[in-house]
């Protein structure tokens, strides 16, 4: 699932520390979030995967934990947390939409 976050400094510190998250080690190539270069216009693309595969572990959303550890790294906070939150809706409805097409 991809976001638009036009305040990303494309920092990465939000995948470094959801790797620790995963292995307890830092390697952005397991973080569950991807920060990904627009082509036009400010601030980057936030990918959350929504499933295991090469690109990454599927995001739990830090599960067990208040405050996931990518929201506790971004400088702004609250606009990923908000889209942390949109995460199981839009994967419903994404699915909902998959099966309307059968």
């Amino acid at each position: 699932m991809i976001f638009d976050m036009p305040t990303c400094g494309g920092c990465r510190t939000c995948e470094i520390s959801c790797s620790y998250h995963h292995l307890r080690a830092f390697a952005p190539s397991v973080s569950s979030i991807k920060i990904l270069n627009k082509v036009d216009g400010v601030g980057y693309h936030v990918q959350f995967l929504e499933e295991d595969g090469e690109l990454g572990r599927v995001c739990d959303g830090c599960a067990g934990l208040e405050v996931p550890y990518c929201v506790e790294a971004c400088k702004d906070a609250e606009e990923l947390m908000s889209m942390l939150q949109q995460l199981p809706v839009r994967i419903k409805a994404k699915a909902g939409s998959k099966d309307a097409g059968r």
